[in-house]
């Protein structure tokens, strides 16, 4: 992976400035200190931050096809490039380069738009055709890499991240308040939202189309599809492609030219992909965990399970609770996003760890839950019966606007935690929120949904609102590169998710038991151990320790509050009173804790000088 940015005119009276694009890289220099590169065309300019992994020597970019009409840069690594590779040699395309990327450039040749369906990988690709003075601008299937956009003065601007944008003259830096009301109501924001208004996110599995005509156009080019009828070819079945299928997910995620490692959090999913690695695949490679929290929190001996049964090259680290909060201000300026759980601090710290060792990228367990059924909602929704009769009317307006069924119930009661939010909003911002609202509409396409099980509609929403932008987003791509590190994911795999949707809903989730079919293919693989643990989801710190210690710090003091006018001091020192009780303690990832909120989003706004209203 890398960082890439650029501009695309979409009139023809326009200068584009390779000072502009060296300036838009240096802010984003972490995501590829190992070489830059700039290409101004015609209409379009092209900057690369390179971070090496495969041909190390040869793989700079931008790149362009044989006769230079056809120019690239992308962020990311294309997983099945050898097989493509072949198929465009004896096609006759000739490669300059070894590198893994380079086939976008031909299948794009051989495709046109639709080359992006046939990657299996992770990536943002910004493709300059000459020929057609066109644009396209690509983000990976599921969203892993992150591709920013916004339009000045007739150019159209785009980034990694949003930070490279903010270089770009005349791009207004003010909040987006839809931004502030989805992370009250969602895990996080949702594409093509960011806390930046004017500055979109393009979704995963989408092409934005630019032509020198002015137009825009936003394509969906592939989505999460669940069939409503299920076709059931046995438990065996399922289980032994899917122990097939995940050790050649794995094995594709650690062709590189530069040492990988893999992280080891003692739950299952990164258990699975350790100990697959260890039992088939393991040449010295590297392991990474972080100890964080006491008591119930602290997973170290199931760390230590995993490391001991693989024999890996382990790094480890205690997390203090005092580094939480010194790294908070840190993180959001990495994140580029307000956050509602401090284990954002963990996962930037965790990535620190990996950038003092020889390892330039780790593989995660990230994307089982999602697709395995592995929350507690998906237990919850055995008891559907029994929540129908304790809904309102109200929420189950708002049910169905939200996810297209009355009685279906994601995380919130909707109409229950807007109360809360019309105490924590100031009265001007009160006033607003039916423009900014995050249930005003769906985040989703509802039509998407209609007909699926409770289990793979809540998977389908799980997937758009809590995988590419919030875990895979500020708490992945931004935490690992803030230390130059890149994270692949073997559970989102393009083959690997089109064999899972197809998996039948009870070998997912077997009674209570959630992952079932998971558990079933690392029998004899992952440690009877690991695979008996109940769901444990990962927790760190809240916002309740740290204001009995300190009182909240200088990010909840009344003149900062005041100064953007988002939030009511006096609920907001209301709030203070109660979390500093002594019996007080919120339930993990099962409260919302706006205090946190509160103090994040004003980092942010302070970190990068935001506007309000």
């Amino acid at each position: 992976m890398c960082g890439i940015c650029g501009v695309f005119n979409l009139r023809k009276d326009k200068r584009i400035e390779a000072s502009t694009l060296e300036n838009m890289l240096g802010a984003i220099r972490h995501r590829g200190p190992d070489g830059s590169q700039t290409l101004v065309l015609d209409q379009a300019g092209l900057g690369f931050n390179r971070l090496s992994f495969i041909d190390l020597e040869g793989g700079m970019q931008p790149l362009q096809n044989e006769d230079q009409t056809i120019s690239m840069i992308c962020n990311g690594e294309i997983f099945n490039f050898r097989e493509l590779r072949e198929e465009l040699e004896k096609k006759g395309h000739a490669f300059r380069t070894k590198t893994d990327v380079e086939v976008i450039l031909h299948l794009y040749e051989e495709s046109g738009t639709g080359f992006a369906d046939r990657l299996n990988g992770q990536f943002a690709i910004a493709l300059y055709d000459d020929k057609k003075k066109r644009m396209l601008l690509v983000r990976d299937q599921i969203g892993i890499c992150p591709l920013f956009y916004t339009v000045v003065d007739g150019q159209v601007v785009f980034a990694s991240e949003i930070k490279a944008i903010l270089e770009y003259p005349g791009v207004e830096r003010r909040l987006n308040m839809k931004a502030v009301d989805q992370l009250m109501n969602y895990p996080g924001v949702v594409s093509p939202v960011t806390f930046f208004q004017g500055i979109h996110a393009l979704e995963g599995g989408h092409m934005l189309h630019l032509s020198l005509e002015g137009e825009m156009k936003n394509l969906e080019y592939w989505d999460l599809h669940y069939e409503a009828e299920e076709e059931d070819k046995g438990e065996a079945y399922y289980v032994e492609r899917l122990r097939e299928m995940l050790k050649e997910a794995i094995a594709r995620r650690l062709v590189a030219d530069v040492p990988i490692g893999f992280y080891i959090s003692g739950g299952l999913d990164s258990s699975v992909v350790a100990c697959y690695i260890g039992r088939y695949l393991l040449n010295s490679y590297y392991s990474f965990s972080a100890e964080i929290g006491s008591g119930d929190l602290d997973e170290s001996r199931f760390q230590q399970i995993i490391h001991d049964y693989v024999k890996s090259r382990h790094y480890s680290a205690k997390v203090a609770e005092e580094e939480i909060w010194e790294n908070l201000e840190q993180v959001i300026f990495h994140a580029e996003s307000a956050v509602k759980e401090s284990y954002d601090v963990a996962a930037y710290l965790l990535s620190g760890l990996v950038s003092a060792s020889p390892a330039k990228a780790v593989l995660t367990g990230q994307g089982s839950d999602e697709f395995f059924c592995g929350y507690v909602g998906y237990m919850l929704d055995l008891f559907r019966g029994m929540q129908k009769g304790k809904m309102t009317q109200e929420e189950c307006e708002v049910n169905e606007l939200l996810w297209g069924d009355p009685y279906f119930r994601y995380e919130r009661i909707h109409p229950e935690i807007r109360k809360i939010h019309t105490r924590i909003y100031s009265a001007d911002v009160r006033g607003e929120v039916e423009r900014f609202s995050a249930w005003a509409e769906s985040p989703i396409n509802t039509q998407k949904v209609k007909g699926l099980s409770t289990q793979k509609r809540r998977s389908y929403i799980d997937y758009k609102l809590r995988l590419s932008d919030h875990l895979l987003g500020e708490h992945g791509d931004r935490m690992f590169f803030s230390h130059s590190v890149e994270g692949r994911h073997p559970f989102l795999d393009k083959e690997l998710l089109d064999f899972v949707v197809t998996i039948p809903d009870k070998y997912k989730l077997n009674g209570t038991n959630e992952k079932y079919i998971l558990k079933q293919a690392g029998k004899g693989i992952v440690p009877d151990e690991i695979l008996k643990r109940r769901k444990f989801p990962f927790q760190a710190p809240g916002m309740s320790a740290m204001v009995k210690k300190s009182g909240g710090g200088e990010f909840l003091e009344d003149a900062l509050i005041r100064k953007y006018g988002i939030f009511d001091i006096d609920y907001v020192n209301h709030m203070k009173q109660v979390y500093r009780q002594d019996d007080f303690k919120l339930m993990g990832a099962y409260e919302i804790d706006y205090l946190l909120i509160v103090m994040t989003v004003t980092m942010l706004c302070e970190r990068y000088g935001l506007s309000v209203g």
